[in-house]
């Protein structure tokens, strides 16, 4: 499907949806949220669902006791209003710096030196 972009009046979320995921039931999926300071976060979004059918999926033991993610969010729910609503309520509580991973500012990305 794409990217889907949604805005509450302090961030915006952008997900990265692959081509076979749909708005409404995506289990798995990248996010990148910006705050209106222009603060950038990035994190891997997961139910417990599709973690259990990653690990189920492993091709040895190792796969199968395991899962490393450094940008991990295990959510109850599947799709992306259930996903906004988590990064909602984490923002509230002063909580994304600590659920997701902080992204350099663009314009270091960009190898300026503002």
């Amino acid at each position: 499907m794409g990217e889907v972009v949604r805005r509450t009046p302090h961030f915006t979320a952008l997900f990265m949806l692959g081509g076979e995921d749909e708005e409404a039931t995506v289990d798995n999926v990248d996010v990148e949220v910006t705050l209106d300071d222009g603060t950038r976060y990035s994190g891997t979004v997961l139910t417990v669902a599709a973690l259990q059918r990653w690990m189920d999926g492993g091709t040895d033991e190792y796969e199968w006791l395991k899962f490393q993610c450094p940008d991990l969010v295990i959510t109850r729910y599947a799709g992306v209003p259930a996903m906004m609503r988590v990064l909602e309520l984490a923002h509230e509580r002063d909580d994304l710096r600590f659920l997701l991973q902080e992204l350099r500012p663009v314009e270091d990305e960009a190898g300026h030196d503002d």
